[in-house]
């Protein structure tokens, strides 16, 4: 399902840019929610959602909320967009999890987001994997990140060091987000544009510098069995607000299991 020029680049980067892949419709209805949700304490948000930031020893870390996908459609549609599944099945060997869809918030006065990766030591973490062979990809951990606003060049946001998921040495210290090109490069997007990306890649975020706040959705997968997740998958006590196919997509199975969704999909995509 992957082009051979898309196994190239995400081999090579670490990363891809789909271009448009949510329509402008579904991305002004993320918007208003966001704007709506984000203007509120936790106490009144819809439940299941909450939050997470670090509000008192660092208040201008961004704020992102959680389990979005139980308040509305429009992020179960997300959850499960074609061109995003496309390339999560072929890296997760058609084995996905749904993790988790996090809405976060960015203005000009929040932080940086300094350089993080699934890995520990600068090394790869032997529970976030990442293998290329006999032409195809595996990559256990998985981040598609949505932006809902334009970042043009100058404007900050995603960084990344093209190519440390492939590390087999200590990361250096004195490499940070600001280093320019070719070590670390800012992915220009437009609004409906994703960046998905392996977590064993070394990326963070530059202050935003535009006066309109910055709205990205997270959207996290992982191969289904994999056990390094604790406390992955649906909440049954809201198991009501969820599809049938996103409920099953959030659930582990076996690596020799396929999932009903993961058939449905594949037959749309002619495999």
């Amino acid at each position: 399902m992957l082009t051979d020029r898309e196994k190239w680049l995400f081999d090579l980067h670490g990363f891809l840019l789909l271009k448009q892949v949510v329509s402008r419709e579904d991305v002004q209805r993320m918007l208003a929610l966001a704007e709506a949700w984000h203007a509120v304490e936790d106490a009144d948000l819809p439940t299941p959602l909450s939050s997470y930031r670090d509000s008192g020893t660092r208040p201008t870390t961004p704020r992102s909320i959680v389990r979005v996908e139980y308040a509305d459609p429009v992020f179960q549609r997300l959850a499960l967009n074609p061109e995003i599944m496309r390339v999560v099945l072929a890296l997760t060997g058609n084995a996905p999890q749904l993790l988790q869809l996090a809405l976060t918030k960015t203005f000009c006065h929040s932080d940086d987001i300094l350089f993080h990766q699934g890995a520990v030591g600068g090394l790869r973490n032997p529970a976030n994997d990442y293998q290329a062979a006999n032409g195809e990809i595996l990559a256990t951990f998985l981040n598609a990140a949505v932006s809902l606003v334009d970042v043009p060049p100058g404007a900050g946001g995603f960084v990344c060091v093209p190519g440390s998921h492939k590390s087999n040495f200590p990361y250096p210290n004195d490499v940070g987000i600001y280093d320019p090109p070719p070590t670390v490069v800012n992915v220009n997007v437009e609004a409906g544009d994703c960046v998905l990306f392996t977590e064993l890649l070394r990326h963070g975020a530059r202050r935003w510098t535009l006066e309109t706040p910055r709205h990205t959705v997270f959207v996290r997968y992982s191969t289904s069995y994999a056990s390094w997740s604790p406390g992955a998958g649906p909440i049954e006590e809201y198991r009501n607000e969820l599809p049938d196919e996103l409920y099953e997509l959030m659930q582990r199975a076996g690596f020799q299991s396929r999932k009903r969704v993961v058939e449905r999909l594949l037959h749309e995509m002619g495999e």
